[in-house]
């Protein structure tokens, strides 16, 4: 037989038979300067599909058949040692069984408690009756009433505010739906968090350097009866996996321009169980309705950059009336250092977009525009790849992109 013969009958691959020639497993004699394969070399590999089915290795299959080629098992010696090689094997398969149940067992457990961290079918908690005396409405300035009310003594799950202006906002489970809908054909809730999945190691890095960073100036702050917002959390939400961090007498809002984000959101952070008091606010833009000055801390993870896809807007500048005069801003903000070709991309995939967005000269210009001064910046570092993540789809390999974490004040 011939070697294209010998693949069609075993199912084997001509590349896997002239790899086990070259190894010296199959010793096919030569015709015609051809290999034929007689009926000691089809035994022969009938024998090695056999121990390879048998966890052996191409090393022990290779010793095995020298016992069979030195005196075809003639000798006892070569009896025993090739009883030997099964002895092995047998024992090294039962200690893997056994090492294989624990580990089936194990993982059995680990799918079965990740099962009770999957979020319930609806939400637990409603709007924090805490919450209601930093609304007013957007328009005019005036307090908000409500009617239609489904609530418990300590939340609001359903419900309709009003204004006399004409303003008017739902409650729907819990979350705050404002008239100010998303109209972006550019975008779309990321309820998959596709966000955060093929993301390459050096940028996972980047964000957790940046991550610990904002964290340990949580830590050195005072956040007792203070109030924290975090904007634009579809794309990436520092919160959700910071908890630990907020005090639980703080008060917390979250705004994104999606009600679907806020929901899925809003479900895993109560199954965390961190009994914080947060107010979710569904809100394309930045004329939320909180009164003024009520907002001590805003966090920003990308949210700048996000705010700049769809504005040509500063966004810190943009909140300034919900912020207290001594507010804070904890963020992180990510910079081409020279990406032409990336901005090109960017551009030409989000038509709206800045295009001064990814700026560090932008950024740091705007910041003081807009009233606001360093109080510490750390450079995190850069990275030249994105992979295939959706989030940076415009980015170009080869072309840095940095991220530098900061805290603001403002001036004066």
């Amino acid at each position: 037989m011939k070697i294209g013969q010998v693949s069609a009958k075993y199912g084997i691959s001509a590349d896997t038979i002239y790899y086990y020639i070259n190894y010296g497993l199959l010793v096919p004699p030569r015709v015609g300067g051809q290999q034929q394969f007689d009926a000691q070399t089809l035994w022969d590999l009938e024998l090695i599909l056999e121990l390879k089915n048998l966890e052996f290795t191409l090393r022990e299959i290779h010793q095995i058949l020298s016992l069979y080629r030195i005196s075809g098992l003639a000798h006892q010696q070569d009896v025993e040692d090739l009883r030997g090689f099964y002895r092995n094997k047998l024992a090294e398969c039962t200690l893997r069984r056994e090492h294989l149940g624990e580990v089936v067992g194990q993982l059995e457990q680990k799918i079965a408690r990740l099962g009770e961290l999957l979020p319930a079918s609806q939400s637990r908690l409603g709007l924090p009756l805490s919450m209601l005396e930093l609304l007013c409405c957007p328009l005019c300035g005036g307090e908000l009433g409500i009617s239609q009310v489904n609530m418990s003594l300590r939340s609001i799950f359903s419900g309709v505010f009003t204004c006399p202006c004409g303003y008017e906002a739902k409650i729907a489970d819990g979350i705050m739906l404002t008239p100010n809908v998303s109209m972006d054909i550019y975008d779309k809730p990321d309820l998959d968090r596709n966000m955060y999945k093929d993301l390459p190691p050096g940028l996972i890095t980047l964000f957790q350097r940046s991550y610990n960073w904002m964290a340990r100036q949580l830590e050195g702050m005072s956040l007792e009866g203070k109030v924290v917002m975090e904007t634009y959390v579809n794309a990436w939400f520092f919160m959700h996996n910071h908890q630990q961090y907020l005090h639980p007498k703080g008060r917390y809002v979250v705004v994104d321009k999606y009600p679907e984000t806020l929901l899925m959101y809003k479900q895993l952070m109560e199954k965390q169980d961190y009994r914080l008091d947060i107010l979710y606010i569904a809100d394309s833009g930045t004329r939320l309705p909180l009164r003024p000055g009520s907002v001590d801390l805003h966090i920003d993870f990308f949210a700048v950059n996000e705010h700049n896809f769809y504005h040509d807007t500063f966004l810190p500048g943009e909140l300034l009336p919900c912020l207290s005069p001594d507010a804070r801003l904890l963020g992180t903000y990510f910079y081409f250092q020279d990406g032409p070709r990336s901005m090109e991309n960017l551009l030409a995939e989000y038509p709206t977009c800045y295009k001064r967005n990814f700026s560090l000269p932008y950024f740091t210009q705007a910041m003081a525009g807009s009233g606001f001064r360093m109080l510490e910046r750390e450079d995190i570092g850069y990275t030249a790849s994105t992979g295939s993540n959706i989030g940076f789809s415009f980015h170009v390999e080869g072309e840095k992109m940095r991220l530098i974490s900061y805290l603001a004040g403002r001036s004066g």
